[in-house]
């Protein structure tokens, strides 16, 4: 069987969200099949600054030496983020003092992977879903005001001058929230913040969204005249409201995920020319954040490899065109 970067070469890349264990047991299916690779959470804030000025490397390193050495191009995700911030960060802040961590993170990070990253997450998730308010409550936006996302892409430009810089969000199709998304996005672009494109996670389910949803969704963003990535893709088969337990899935609800799969990458692939990279949110079915989210210890299955990292059929969905 060939691969999946093979068979998208001519549309996107395609990618992965790894660990540092995961670069080693999903070893030959990334090697195969990914040519790109985001970290789940080595290169958050929490994990790279812990204490202040307090630089931690090592577990980013090894999963970039996993991809030097098997060619394969990693996405930086993420450096401003309401959550998995350590407390000192906002210790204390005033809004020149958080700038200025902000800016000395931004940069320290920056420099040290300057030629390493080919795009950056650099604000995650600033978007409130409610549909009353417009910026999401943070200690971001309540220390600096609403323009610190000016600021965040200010500064990583300043130190990555050729690394794509992105705004990335979940929700994205739904409305009215990807109605805001773009309309942050647009007053960005307009005011001159150098946004080189905006990260759809698309964290689907079996109910939601509708691909008639995402197709708008898509056709809206388009507009922005910038790039779009698929940044975090997975397809529980669970609605997001069901708490229901399975021992594993039927294969009427495995159906279900692949045909939503296939008509989501056919919407993909009609926007090749804006679309840069299509990454899933893990690897295959044994490992993945949907066992604990958002029902506790409760198995999921929702990725394209099942949990013998065998190919399902909604990896052959995706192929079949």
């Amino acid at each position: 069987m060939v691969g999946l970067k093979e068979k998208y070469k001519d549309y996107f890349k395609v990618g992965a969200a790894v660990n540092i264990y995961t670069v080693d047991t999903h070893k030959e299916l990334l090697i195969k099949h990914f040519n790109s690779i985001t970290c789940e959470n080595e290169t958050k804030f929490v994990n790279i600054q812990p204490e202040e000025n307090n630089y931690e490397y090592d577990q980013t390193d090894k999963i970039l030496s996993f991809a030097k050495k098997n060619n394969i191009a990693m996405r930086g995700h993420t450096m401003v983020w309401h959550n998995q911030t350590p407390d000192w960060v906002f210790k204390d802040a005033t809004r020149d003092i958080l700038l200025e961590r902000m800016k000395n993170h931004i940069y320290n990070v920056g420099k040290k992977y300057k030629n390493d990253f080919y795009c950056w997450d650099v604000v995650n998730e600033a978007i409130e879903d409610k549909k009353d308010l417009f910026y999401r409550k943070s200690p971001w936006l309540e220390i600096i005001g609403e323009d610190f996302m000016d600021y965040a892409f200010n500064y990583a430009r300043e130190v990555l001058p050729d690394t794509d810089l992105y705004y990335n969000d979940y929700n994205e199709s739904e409305y009215p929230k990807r109605d805001k998304i773009y309309k942050a996005i647009k007053d960005m672009l307009d005011r001159g913040v150098p946004v080189d494109g905006v990260g759809l996670q698309c964290h689907w389910n079996i109910c939601s969204p509708s691909m008639d949803d995402f197709k708008q969704a898509m056709e809206q963003y388009a507009k922005l005249g910038i790039k779009i990535q698929v940044t975090e893709m997975d397809l529980s088969v669970f609605d997001f409201k069901d708490e229901t337990r399975l021992d594993k899935p039927g294969i009427d609800l495995l159906k279900k995920q692949a045909a939503i799969y296939k008509e989501g990458f056919k919407i993909l692939r009609e926007y090749k020319d804006i679309v840069d990279t299509v990454t899933l949110w893990g690897v295959a079915d044994d490992a993945t954040w949907l066992d604990d989210f958002p029902v506790k210890n409760r198995k999921n299955w929702p990725l394209l490899f099942d949990e013998n990292h065998e190919p399902k059929e909604a990896l052959y969905a995706i192929m079949d065109f």
